[in-house]
């Protein structure tokens, strides 16, 4: 073989070579990253809104220098996670969760909206806002554990003897079509991809509609009183993300995923 020959095979082997120990140096680099571990209900983690939070933060994280584990935890454990400082927040809460927590901080800045809706089995049912069900008598309502915002509207609208909670979202539809219940409230991307999933195997689920929208608000991040600092230089990257419009992106990627 000529010297030319060798020549460009040992160029391969070296262009090989480094790219090789490009990869290893960006893997190593991730693996060195600190990390940020943050929590929400289990429902809301293998939902599509959880995916979207996942993109969400993991990109922001990521920009940042911080690598993002993200975990779901059932019925309202993720909550005393974080307030213990055992994780390092919750990733998903609205507005008024600031004043429920002694040791987190809010992120000034909200990742996007989400939907808070009634859902009946019973026919006839029209429900507009939070006040709108609180004028619907003898209605027996619920609404999945941890989740804090419909929690604290319900407990105001609602008396207490026909307000109750339960474990997951998919109990609370087991729980509607049997009669157990009237009403059953939750985050419209926690519950809608969950009932299409339910109905695949049963028509039971098939009478289960959308009885109306009790409130949009905006949701943000909560971080645990150690990371103010990080809790604004985080805000800062969300706002440059919905400049770029990747929150967008991101959405219709979470919901591209559950198809």
């Amino acid at each position: 073989m000529s010297a030319k020959g060798w020549r460009w095979r040992v160029g391969i082997v070296l262009g090989v070579i480094c790219l090789c120990q490009s990869a290893i140096a960006a893997e190593a680099g991730r693996e060195t990253q600190p990390v940020i571990h943050l929590v929400s209900s289990m429902d809301t983690r293998l939902s599509p809104l959880g995916r979207w939070l996942e993109l969400v933060y993991r990109e922001a994280f990521s920009r940042l220098g911080y690598r993002l584990d993200y975990q779901g935890y059932p019925g309202g454990r993720a909550p005393l996670l974080a307030e213990r400082g055992e994780v390092d927040g919750e990733i998903h809460r609205a507005a008024e969760y600031l004043h429920q927590t002694a040791n987190l901080i809010r992120v000034p800045e909200p990742h996007f909206q989400v939907s808070y809706v009634a859902y009946a089995v019973k026919p006839g049912l029209a429900v507009q806002g939070w006040l709108g069900l609180g004028q619907l008598p003898g209605l027996r309502v619920e609404y999945r554990r941890g989740a804090k915002h419909a929690e604290t509207m319900l407990n105001e609208m609602i008396k207490p003897e026909s307000l109750d909670n339960i474990a997951t979202t998919e109990q609370g539809l087991r729980k509607l079509v049997v009669g157990r219940s009237d009403i059953f409230v939750e985050q419209e991307l926690v519950l809608e991809p969950m009932l299409a999933r339910l109905r695949q195997h049963s028509h039971e689920f098939d009478d289960v509609y959308r009885a109306g929208l009790l409130e949009s608000v905006d949701t943000y991040a909560y971080l645990y009183k150690e990371h103010a600092a990080l809790a604004h230089q985080l805000a800062d990257t969300l706002r440059a993300m919905k400049q770029e419009g990747l929150i967008e992106r991101y959405r219709l990627q979470a919901i591209d995923m559950d198809q």
